[in-house]
């Protein structure tokens, strides 16, 4: 389910346990237009406080605006991943859910699923 950039920042909010009030004191942006970035009736956000929320966060702007589910790899050199040629080609085909790839991939017993897949 893609989130919306209201729900983005609400849902980072949320998890650093901040109220709006806190938010506005850290990010000198003020509580009414943090309110409405996270509101219903979202209409627009400014190139400063779109930077500024991303900086605070530590997440790409990119992240916040939708474009990508990554919040903190926004240039990750596809060498540095080490994947195969054949690996690119299918994470890039849809034939396999990529999101439910990296859940799978960042669970905590991945490493003891693959120990087990791996013949005695």
């Amino acid at each position: 389910m893609e989130l919306s950039i209201q729900e983005r920042l609400k849902d980072l909010r949320v998890e650093r346990g901040l109220t709006l009030e806190q938010l506005a004191e850290k990010t000198h942006l003020s509580k009414s237009a943090l309110g409405s970035y996270e509101g219903d009736n979202f209409k627009d956000i400014s190139h400063y406080a779109l930077i500024e929320l991303a900086k605070f966060y530590e997440v790409t702007v990119d992240y916040l605006l939708g474009r990508s589910q990554t919040r903190n790899h926004p240039n990750a050199d596809l060498a540095d991943l080490h994947l195969s040629d054949d690996m690119i080609e299918l994470l890039k085909s849809g034939l396999v859910d990529n999101s439910l790839l990296c859940e799978l991939a960042t669970h905590p017993d991945f490493p003891r699923l693959m120990a087990d897949l791996i013949p005695a």
